[in-house]
């Protein structure tokens, strides 16, 4: 073969060459460009996705959140004019999807759905055109679409549950169980039971709305079953129920919450004041003599612990005779502070005197209020309970005069009295008129002529005041007048009680003073004024510490009935990791921990089904929870549980 023969072939190969040299440059600069703009996308919709569930739990609304959503997508994909949406909703049976389209073409897609106890799951899914450089030549000159997606939950309610089991008890080879149910009736929870061991069924029956997560077991052997959430209606649910599950291979871990601090000094509990101030208390306080003992707000630590055999503890501020929701002429007959031989609910009554000043004729109507200020961090907050029923009194006669008798209720220094003028008496309004202080110490001592508004031995004590004075006119209810102004509205009256047998429960909550203005649905800023909840303070609130040797024990014949607050994280009562002693949990009639039972390395027994006798409760986490006698109904309410965990990204 001669050389002239081959002539021409390099520029073939060096053709060929180049092709696979641009092919690399195109790879090179146009996929480094690809993998950067498909990691940029996949960091917005994971943004995304965490602000729609972070701003749902801020919220409460989905719409907020798909807001949130589309303008967090936008900042961090660079994308700075407003997209088209699709209306923005709340999810239902079915999920909401809203489609927003960017100038350029980039699409995102947020997906919203409600999945009950599981809480809610945002998907977010975006796509983006790459305008290619040199790989355009290597294509019909369309453009790749790159596309992400993220999932962010929140709300879960395994990761706040209403009863949660830590000990691994029952699985992997461990014997035990941690959670063992042995009683009669029906263990009722609406939220989620959680057991990082074994749920060993012995006698009784256990319905969750909600999800139960038994680590090793699936189903739970027994008398077991999911109901609908919240509703706790049986299945097959309707929106807005959704069926709780069985569900195995979760482990909670321990939320490692952190000990209250203890700013009081030491104290004691005698037989004597029934108000108890908050600090260290050395010796283990027994509480056995139907006694009735009023917890001031702040942190209890007992060192030895605390054993209530027959007493009612409490820090719930109520008012002398509770009013029947159905009528404010009729006394309650379940007053909160009566309790077996423990009669310390108080009492009002009006009568009639000569006096020197010309009230108008007719019929007037007087309610009461129980009022007391407790502090926290140096600041003294005011609390008013809701209004007593209302007593009248017709006066027909010159110099008439009002004399209010009180018999006292544990835990008030001071009574605001509100009138209705004649003729309305007591169908209102009412306005405030004046404040009776209470005069003395409320003791334990004697109980047994109480209540009674002209003493007679009740060591509660009594109050009287006569009240010409301040209901001459011009008195008039004022409903612009601010809570604690001559004329101001009372509170929002009490509720119906939360079955038969219990006593009222408090006003709902409210915006500023509306509502509850003395328990747990009671909230103030950090300078003592109304605000909405959720808030800063929850004025009288406790929380019960249990260091290491000090165990907590009440007996089914006492009640402890104690509210926490936001400023100790809704945790009503700690007994931390450290501490492994038994607690026992009974109750006679109306007992509840308004909060969350926080102790981790525990054995819990309850042994009555009046332990959680309230609305909500913040749950209970403990090592082992064991049931037996009658079940209780435990229902969860994150309004009174600690600052949930935060949105998370899921597969």
């Amino acid at each position: 073969m001669t050389v002239r023969a081959q002539s021409g072939q390099a520029i073939v190969i060096i053709a060929l060459m180049l092709t696979v040299l641009i092919g690399m440059v195109a790879i090179a600069i146009d996929g480094s460009r690809a993998y950067a703009l498909r990691r940029d996308l996949q960091a917005a919709v994971d943004a995304s996705a965490l602000a729609a569930a972070d701003k749902l739990q801020q919220s409460g609304s989905y719409t907020s959140a798909e807001q949130a959503a589309t303008t967090i997508f936008g900042a961090n994909a660079r994308l700075y004019s407003a997209p088209s949406c699709t209306a923005y909703g709340t999810p239902g049976a079915s999920p909401w999807t809203v489609t927003c389209t960017y100038s350029d073409g980039t699409v995102l897609t947020d997906v919203a759905r409600v999945s009950g106890p599981q809480g809610s799951r945002f998907t977010l899914s975006a796509t983006r055109s790459l305008q290619l450089q040199f790989a355009r030549v290597l294509t019909n000159g369309t453009s790749p679409t790159l596309g992400a997606s993220a999932n962010g939950d929140v709300n879960n309610q395994r990761f706040t549950p209403a009863v949660a089991a830590l000990s691994q008890a029952g699985c992997g080879g461990a014997s035990g169980s941690a959670i063992t149910v042995n009683g009669s009736g029906s263990l009722g929870v609406t939220g989620d039971l959680v057991a990082n061991g074994s749920v060993t069924m012995t006698a009784g029956s256990v319905a969750v709305a909600g999800d139960i997560y038994a680590r090793c077991q699936s189903p739970v052997p027994g008398a077991v079953s999911n109901l609908c959430y919240p509703s706790g209606a049986s299945t097959p649910c309707g929106y807005p129920d959704i069926a709780g599950a069985t569900r195995s291979g979760f482990r909670l871990a321990d939320p490692g919450y952190p000990p209250p601090g203890v700013p009081g000094g030491g104290q004691g509990v005698g037989s004597g004041n029934v108000i108890v101030l908050p600090g260290v208390f050395s010796s283990l306080p027994i509480l056995n003599g139907a006694h009735c003992w009023f917890l001031s707000g702040g942190v209890y630590e007992f060192l030895a612990g605390s054993w209530n055999v027959t007493d009612i503890v409490s820090n719930e501020l109520k008012p002398p005779d509770e009013p029947d929701p159905s009528s404010n002429l009729v006394r309650a007959v379940n007053q909160f502070w009566t309790f077996g031989g423990a009669n310390c609910s108080g009492a009002f009554q009006l009568q009639k005197q000569t006096g020197s000043r010309d009230l108008p004729f007719g019929q007037w109507g007087i309610v009461i209020t129980s009022v007391r200020t407790d502090t926290y961090n140096g600041v003294s907050y005011t609390r008013e309970s809701a209004p007593s029923m209302c007593r009248s009194l017709n006066l027909n006669n010159h110099f008439d005069d009002i004399q209010l008798l009180i018999s006292n209720v544990p835990g008030a220094t001071s009574y605001n009295v509100y009138a209705s003028p004649s003729p309305n008496g007591c169908s209102g309004p009412f306005g405030l008129a004046t404040s009776v202080p209470v005069s003395g110490s409320e003791s334990n001592s004697n109980l047994s002529p109480c209540p009674n508004v002209l003493g007679n031995g009740c060591s509660l004590g009594n109050e009287s005041t006569l009240l010409s004075s301040v209901l001459d006119a011009p008195f008039a209810p004022n409903a612009a007048a601010a809570p604690g102004i001559v004329g101001a509205y009372p509170p929002d009256g009490e509720r119906a009680p939360l079955a038969a047998g219990l006593p009222n429960q408090n006003p709902a909550r409210g915006a500023g003073a509306a509502g509850d203005r003395a328990n747990e649905n009671n909230c103030k800023s950090l300078a003592n004024g109304y605000v909405t909840c959720p808030g800063p303070i929850t004025p009288g609130a406790v929380e019960l510490y249990y260091p290491a040797g000090g165990c907590l024990t009440s007996g089914n014949s006492s009640d402890t009935y104690i509210f926490s607050g936001y400023q100790y994280d809704w945790v009503s009562v700690y007994q931390p990791a450290a501490n492994a002693c038994s607690v026992s949990l009974g109750a006679a009639e109306n007992s509840a921990y308004i909060g969350l039972f926080y102790a981790p390395s525990a054995s819990v027994a309850i042994t009555s089904s009046y332990v959680a006798e309230a609305a909500g409760t913040g749950g209970l986490i403990a090592g082992s929870v064991a049931f037996s006698g009658a079940l209780p109904k435990i229902v969860y309410d994150a309004a009174y549980a600690p600052v949930p965990p935060a949105a998370r990204l899921v597969s």
